[in-house]
């Protein structure tokens, strides 16, 4: 849309009405934008407020001329098709100060949808209600909810699962579809692919090596959260199919679960009931639930609900006139706006308090402007435990159309965020495995390069000389996620590349081991994606996002063939949980970190000590990592900076966890081709074994 209205004083005391004058100036645009602004409304009331009495209907639309309540008995007109369903039509009352429209309609509500019927410029348009809590099939239609009657059983006793410091978090992303599609997750039929997935147990795959799958899997492998891709309401998927398929990262109603994931998508309360259930799952097995939200764009632009109620307000226009496209889905959103921020805030706490979420993951974060983004953190730390939600996003550096004076919450301004906001650390990804966007290109796991970006990566990036963030607690350190090529499909592409993307490649598995090892000791948050583990792989799709479910799926019959690597992931998660040193939320270890200098270049590793080898009792409490990019070379390894003493194995590069796999007395270490392993002062391991002697007697 590039028809930018101009705003003039007219009529009501101290409001603009909207006139047909166009201009396609962005100075004189924002400087609208601005005078909007102060008619802004910062009640906690928008959207549909119900009782068994009354319902009370609030927008904001300052803009608007006039503004009417439309109710009806359905939630979409495919439903009724050859009766109206339209119940009433009724003008909104108009509170000009403010901006504000609102009406109050007596006699219990409750499951009746509604829209707005909003006029600007003389045009009359129908929107859903952006501050919806629930919709019809397909989100067309709001509808009035009384929330309690959505909770599930013990819903009242169900409480958050929080970390004592975000690096205690271990992080797997998954797709409520492609966690349990597949025949092989064990689920139900009736529930594959569903919210009521999550809440079966007993999940199995195999017949004589028989393993759990799904929120069973999780929990024995010890995750402690869950990133959900979009459970809000998305516009791409028809509600009402069957196996249409999209990530979801096209909002329509952003406070509304989405309905293809339900058993009912037609009544609305039945989504979010079963929404509740499958967080509660969740927490009864312990995991936190991390909601991925995407507020720099919606699916639409000129139809959008809420341009159709604000025209313009909500997105950045350019100087052109042309919306501005950073996202590349052509309409950024502007989060500096303040009613945009209000939303978002608001969104974010209400999703926290009303379905218990956990943490939030943003999607392309950089859009988003640095004094929003420290504004949801505010607004979470203000709830009970408030200081322990996770939040973190994209903080890639990309081109949007913003104020001077405006920054964006990128890499290169994380300095400007509160240290509890993470972002993703793209440069352990491109580091371990090579460039995520060019098939063949390798990294250090293939054959030994990008050794550079091996130690800043060891670091979490916030180490003495170089890095973008504060803490740790701002580094989410992966190898894959929904984007790009799993793991295992980069490593085909790059060293195979035949395209036999199922078969097991022996030569393979050690680099998968590997890149983990770095993720998991690195300083930072450890965050995979979902199958990972068991060599995930999506038949070479790059960009997935609506390719058929059976490409997207978890397959959970590759534990079977992969089941040795998932048991090394679940090793490492023993590993990281044991030693406080490498969930250290303070920059204090990355700063004690002291890199091997006697390594060839396609080597790397790193002493960690748990304090200052030189000070304290804790002196001979050190770790040894060390890595071998090679594919052709054995690496003899000089473990550096070590006093001598012997040396306890955790993980070898075939075995992994907090049980010893041998006792190494001189100082030097031989490693596998495309290997890593992780080592302990013997002195140190003898005393842990001690402490959990004695714990079993007590």
């Amino acid at each position: 849309m590039t028809i930018i209205r101009k705003y003039e004083w007219v009529g009501a005391k101290n409001m603009q009405y909207v006139k047909d004058a166009l201009l396609k100036s962005k100075e004189k645009n924002e400087a609208t934008w601005k005078v909007l602004d102060k008619f802004s409304y910062d009640g906690d009331d928008l959207g549909a407020v119900c009782s068994k009495a009354e319902t009370t209907f609030k927008v904001w639309a300052p803009t608007a001329q006039m503004v009417k309540l439309r109710l009806y008995s359905v939630g979409s007109r495919e439903e009724q098709p050859n009766v109206s369903d339209v119940i009433s039509t009724t003008e909104m009352e108009h509170t000009p100060e403010n901006g504000l429209w609102s009406i109050t309609v007596k006699g219990n509500l409750k499951n009746i949808y509604y829209t707005y019927l909003v006029t600007v410029d003389g045009r009359e348009n129908e929107t859903a209600d952006i501050y919806a809590k629930a919709a019809g099939v397909n989100g067309l239609r709001s509808m009035v909810v009384d929330l309690s009657d959505t909770n599930p059983h013990g819903w009242n006793k169900d409480s958050h699962i929080f970390v004592e410091n975000p690096t205690d978090a271990i992080i797997w992303e998954t797709h409520v579809k492609d966690f349990s599609y597949a025949q092989s997750s064990g689920v139900s039929h009736k529930n594959r692919g569903k919210f009521l997935a999550f809440t079966e147990h007993t999940t199995m795959y195999g017949v004589r090596d028989r393993r759990e799958t799904c929120v069973d899997y999780l929990k024995k492998i010890g995750i402690t959260h869950v990133q959900l891709m979009p459970i809000y309401d998305f516009a791409t998927v028809n509600e009402a199919g069957g196996d249409e398929y999209n990530w979801g990262y096209d909002p329509l109603n952003y406070n509304v679960p989405e309905g293809s994931y339900s058993s009912d998508p037609f009544h609305g309360e039945v989504r979010i009931k079963e929404c509740k259930e499958m967080i509660k799952a969740l927490h009864d097995a312990g995991i936190g639930v991390i909601m991925d939200v995407v507020f720099n764009h919606t699916y639409k632009s000129r139809d959008s609900w809420f341009n159709l109620t604000v025209p313009g307000y909500y997105y950045r226009i350019g100087k052109d006139g042309k919306w501005s496209n950073g996202s590349g889905c052509g309409n950024d959103t502007a989060s500096e706006r303040k009613m945009y921020r209000k939303y978002m805030v608001d969104s974010v706490l209400y999703w926290a308090k009303e379905y218990h979420i956990d943490g939030f993951r943003f999607d392309l974060m950089g859009l988003h402007d640095v004094d929003t983004m420290n504004e949801i953190r505010k607004a979470l730390d203000s709830l009970p435990n408030g200081s322990k939600y996770l939040m973190y996003g994209e903080g890639w550096k990309m081109f949007t159309n913003v104020d001077s004076g405006i920054f964006l919450a990128n890499h290169t301004n994380m300095g400007y965020l509160d240290s509890r906001i993470g972002s993703f650390n793209d440069g352990i990804r491109d580091a371990l495995k090579g460039n995520a966007f060019d098939d063949r290109n390798k990294g250090f796991a293939q054959c030994g390069v990008n050794k550079g970006g091996i130690i800043i990566s060891a670091e979490g990036q916030c180490g003495k000389y170089c890095g973008w963030a504060q803490a740790p607690t701002q580094t989410i350190n992966f190898v894959s996620c929904h984007d790009n090529y799993t793991l295992y499909d980069k490593l085909v592409s790059s060293c195979i590349g035949n395209r036999d993307y199922k078969m097991r490649y022996e030569n393979l598995i050690p680099m998968v081991k590997l890149c983990q090892t770095l993720i998991m000791t690195a300083q930072g948050i450890p965050f995979s994606l979902g199958g990972e583990e068991f060599c995930r792989t999506k038949y070479g799709d790059k960009n997935s996002y609506r390719s058929a479910p059976s490409v997207n799926m978890v397959e959970w019959e590759n534990l079977s063939n992969y089941g040795d690597v998932s048991d090394y992931y679940a090793g490492l998660i023993k590993i990281r949980k044991q030693f406080d040193m490498l969930r250290d939320p303070t920059r204090a270890t990355a700063n004690r970190l002291k890199f091997f200098q006697n390594l060839p270049n396609y080597a790397a590793g790193f002493m960690i000590s748990e304090e200052d080898g030189e000070f304290g009792e804790n002196k001979h409490h050190k770790m040894a990592v060390i890595l071998n990019g090679s594919a052709d070379n054995y690496l003899d390894a000089e473990i550096e900076y070590s006093d001598g003493s012997n040396w306890v194995v955790l993980a070898d590069g075939t075995n992994s966890g907090v049980r010893s796999l041998g006792v190494v007395s001189n100082n030097r270490f031989m490693l596998n081709r495309n290997s890593a392993a992780i080592l302990i002062y013997k002195s140190w391991y003898d005393e842990i074994m001690e402490k959990q002697q004695k714990g079993k007697k007590h």
